[in-house]
């Protein structure tokens, strides 16, 4: 079964009334904010500074929470007049929200998850150098002594 164009937008989620939309945009910043809180939780307690699994877990839904709250603004823009001051004070508070936690988010998944983390990919060896370049030198034997 193929879906239209026209049934697509049918099945979007409804614009959100203007008397519900700050409500929406608080109760979205604080499981947001929530899911924050249980991240850095998660990066308080990695043992010798090596993630687990527990760190990925706390990601994964600090990243959905950041994706709802998106929605929840995409849908309260839609839904409201420009001349509500209250709810594009409410929505601009949200998008400063949704800023900080993206960079938050992009930040642990850098330090976490990039290549070279302990959770990521290890690092590349780029062309046009050699593995030897990124080895250090071994230490030279001790000379011998006058003794000897």
């Amino acid at each position: 079964m193929t879906l239209s164009p026209t049934s697509a937008i049918a099945a979007e989620a409804p614009p959100i009334p203007p008397d519900l939309a700050c409500p929406q945009i608080r109760d979205a910043v604080r499981s947001m904010a929530s899911a924050e809180r249980n991240q850095a939780l998660a990066l308080h307690l990695m043992a010798d500074g090596k993630p687990t699994p527990i760190v990925q877990t706390r990601l994964t839904e600090l990243q959905a929470q950041i994706g709802n709250l998106r929605e929840v603004l995409r849908r309260a823009r839609k839904g409201s007049p420009r001349h509500s001051l209250d709810v594009q004070e409410c929505i601009s508070m949200g998008f400063q929200s949704l800023t900080d936690a993206e960079n938050v988010s992009r930040q642990i998944e850098d330090i976490v998850m990039g290549e070279g983390g302990p959770l990521g990919l290890p690092p590349q060896i780029k062309s046009g150098e050699s593995a030897a370049e990124k080895l250090p030198e071994p230490p030279l034997p001790p000379a011998p002594s006058r003794a000897e």
